[in-house]
């Protein structure tokens, strides 16, 4: 899961800054490798994996999509959902998000609206 930069793409291209592209590639094999084996051993699960890759790539949008569905979940409730149960819910899809996010995208969201947290 090496990033290969767009000049990078044609099969003639062998140097990639300062990797070639063997060594680039032999490096994604070793990266692969490594996590097969922490998968194995139960040192990192797929879910934190996939989470990291989320949307092309981009964890930060998966943490403002993930967070955009628990405040539109918020919202048709009207209220009433605990916070336990929206932090659940954001890191059901994005295992390991910080509290601390979600509460400030949330705090973001109700000063939008002139609202606060009661």
């Amino acid at each position: 899961m090496l990033f290969v930069p767009q000049q990078f793409d044609e099969p003639t291209d062998e140097q990639c800054g300062l990797w070639t592209r063997a060594r680039l590639e032999q490096m994604n094999r070793s990266f692969v490798a490594a996590m097969e084996q922490a998968f194995a051993n139960g040192g990192e699960s797929h879910a934190a994996a996939s989470a990291t890759v989320l949307l092309n790539g981009s964890r930060r949008l998966a943490e403002e999509k993930a967070i955009e569905a628990a405040w539109n979940w918020l919202t048709r409730e009207r209220g009433n959902v605990a916070a336990s149960q929206i932090i659940a819910y954001v890191r059901e899809q994005v295992p390991g998000i910080g509290v601390e996010r979600i509460r400030s995208e949330f705090d973001r969201r109700f000063k939008q609206r002139g609202m606060e947290w009661v």
